[in-house]
C-alpha cells in the first residue's frame, strides 16, 4: 500500500507541485490585503483605506498652511496700502491703525495655533501612535 503511494507521488509529483502553487497563489490572491509604504511613517506598511486617510491627512495639512501663507500676504498687503495711504495723504488713519494691529493679532493666533499642531504633531511621532 505504501509502496503505491510512494509510486504514484513519484510519477505525479510536478502535478502535485502545480497543485499546490495554485492553491497558495489562489489564497495569497484572495486573502492577503495589500500593502504599500506609509506617506507619514516610511517603516510602516499601509492598506489602501489607510493609505487614503493619510493622503487626506496631508491635504489637509497643506490647506492649513496654505491658509496661512494667504493670511500673511493679507497683512503685507495691508501694511503696503497702509504706507501708501500715509504716503499720499500725509495723515494716519487711527481707524486703519486699529483694523492693522487687529490683523497682526489674528496673524500672531494664527501662528501660535500652527506651532501647537507642530509639537503635538512631534510628540505622536515620539510615542508612536
Amino acid at each position: 500500500m505504501v509502496a503505491k503511494i510512494l509510486k504514484f507521488f513519484n510519477d505525479n509529483h510536478w502535478y502535485i507541485i502545480a497543485g499546490l502553487m495554485i492553491a497558495l497563489s489562489v489564497f495569497w490572491t484572495y486573502g492577503c490585503v495589500s500593502t504599500t509604504t506609509s506617506l507619514l511613517y516610511p517603516e510602516q506598511k499601509v492598506c489602501r483605506s489607510e493609505l487614503q486617510n493619510e493622503l487626506n491627512y496631508l491635504v489637509g495639512l497643506a490647506k492649513a498652511r496654505e491658509e496661512d501663507l494667504d493670511r500673511q500676504d493679507e497683512v503685507k498687503q495691508a501694511l503696503l496700502d497702509a504706507a501708501n495711504i500715509i504716503s499720499q495723504t500725509g495723515s494716519i488713519n487711527p481707524s486703519g491703525l486699529i483694523n492693522l494691529a487687529a490683523m497682526i493679532g489674528a496673524i500672531g493666533f494664527g501662528l501660535n495655533r500652527n506651532q501647537k499642531l507642530k509639537t503635538v504633531i512631534a510628540e505622536k511621532k515620539t510615542n508612536g501612535t
